[in-house]
């Protein structure tokens, strides 16, 4: 059956082939990817750096000042997160992804118009994030899940890999925009980028059902999920790899210019870290059809091990390249295994609130590690301190999730 064939199925509401349901979730799959991409936790996150020495430059606000904006960032995304996923399981994320979509692209290029006053961007950095309050990666993963079973982790792991191309690609064209153009301009150029959204979701995306995707849709409620002790050790679980990886991400460089490392050599360390997180999206997902999640991040957690103590021991240009990769590795597979684990510890029903709630815990953890290992240089004259708290911080990570215990949801399996 053609694409078109099974997309006419989907929306005449006629009982589908096993070929058009499969037809359908791959191509939500690659869609999804694509709106990763181009999504608020790339075009904003992993753009912002590039904006503050060009800022400062022109207004002169100075670059912790500029900085205090992605704290304002991270906490819109705390106080949303959970709201997204209310709306996700209530509305579908197709229909807040079409909805969010314009608004987030304008919102970006409204930033062109940025007066010299900084408050105005605090304004700005607290309401962009809430108007692509649709684009965040719940709607795209709820959307993804709902047409597998049994292939879901490797689904999963393709939709999720567009964040790891995102993060590759858009800060290298955020840098050489603002240096062909300008600031300005570059605001224009991932304002049009953020765009793109509204037509894969309009012609690829396909909002999953009963009669169209007959995936089990049985389930716990919030209540219910919030009272076993799975959600707790995720919540748990989560919050500490908020920290490992933020602080990794945040302070890599710094980390190799206290050890010496030439900072244009440093500077390419984190393409090393992002081409890692790419690979680890794909394989994660792929493993997760196959081994036990807890087992896959205790694996990677051990290699994240290895990785803070070799920036703890100082790195060289060796040692920090397999430092990156080896945290890369780790970022990658977090939310391959998050959008996998509520589905098989809690079913499909509740899942945009779970994933939410998760979510906004984890960005609560990569906050206060930014703060921490930032007190930690400056009490210590040292990031090591903080480098093996991060190890110990693994290793207790790693004993939450080999405490979560067997799936209750799996039907792929059973």
């Amino acid at each position: 059956m053609t694409m078109d064939k099974s997309a006419t199925l989907l929306q005449t509401g006629e009982e589908p082939s096993d070929a058009a349901r499969e037809a359908a979730g791959w191509r939500t799959a690659v869609a999804s990817a694509l709106g990763l991409t181009v999504g608020p936790s790339v075009l904003t996150v992993m753009a912002f750096g590039a904006f503050i020495a060009p800022l400062d430059r022109e207004f002169g606000w100075g670059v912790s000042a500029i900085g205090l904006a992605a704290s304002l960032l991270s906490v819109t995304v705390m106080i949303i997160s959970p709201v997204q996923g209310l709306l996700v399981d209530r509305y579908g994320g197709r229909r807040l992804i079409l909805c969010s979509s314009p608004v987030f692209g304008l919102s970006l290029m409204a930033m062109y118009f940025l007066p010299d006053d900084i408050s105005v961007f605090y304004l700005a950095w607290a309401l962009i994030p809430v108007c692509g309050l649709g684009l965040w990666p719940v709607s795209y993963l709820r959307l993804t899940a709902g047409w597998f079973d049994r292939r879901l982790g490797f689904a999963l792991g393709v939709a999720n890999s567009g964040i790891g191309v995102g993060t590759v690609i858009v800060p290298l064209l955020t840098a050489w925009l603002i240096a062909a153009f300008g600031w300005r301009e570059a605001f224009l150029g991932l304002g049009a980028l953020a765009l793109v959204a509204f037509p894969v979701a309009y012609f690829l995306l396909a909002e999953p059902g009963p009669r169209k995707a007959a995936v089990p849709t049985a389930g716990d409620t919030l209540k219910a999920a919030a009272m076993r002790r799975p959600f707790w050790l995720i919540l748990g679980a989560f919050f500490l790899l908020g920290t490992v990886g933020s602080a990794v991400t945040v302070y890599q460089i710094p980390l190799l210019l206290d050890a010496g490392v030439p900072e244009h050599v440093a500077n390419l360390v984190p393409v090393a870290l992002g081409v890692a997180l790419i690979v680890a999206r794909l394989v994660t997902g792929w493993l997760l059809d196959r081994f036990a999640a807890s087992l896959i991040m205790t694996v990677n957690l051990a290699g994240g091990i290895v990785a803070v103590l070799l920036f703890a021991a100082g790195p060289n240009v060796a040692t920090g390249l397999l430092a990156a990769a080896l945290t890369g590795l780790l970022i990658g597979s977090e939310f391959d295994v998050l959008s996998y684990l509520v589905p098989r510890h809690f079913g499909r029903i509740s899942y945009g609130k779970i994933y939410g709630i998760t979510f906004s815990v984890f960005q609560i953890g990569g906050a206060t590690a930014a703060s921490a290992v930032s007190v930690s240089r400056e009490t210590y004259g040292s990031y090591t301190p903080a480098m093996l708290t991060l190890a110990i911080v693994c290793a207790v990570c790693a004993a939450l999730f080999l405490y979560l215990g067997p799936y209750r949801y799996d039907t792929a399996h059973t």
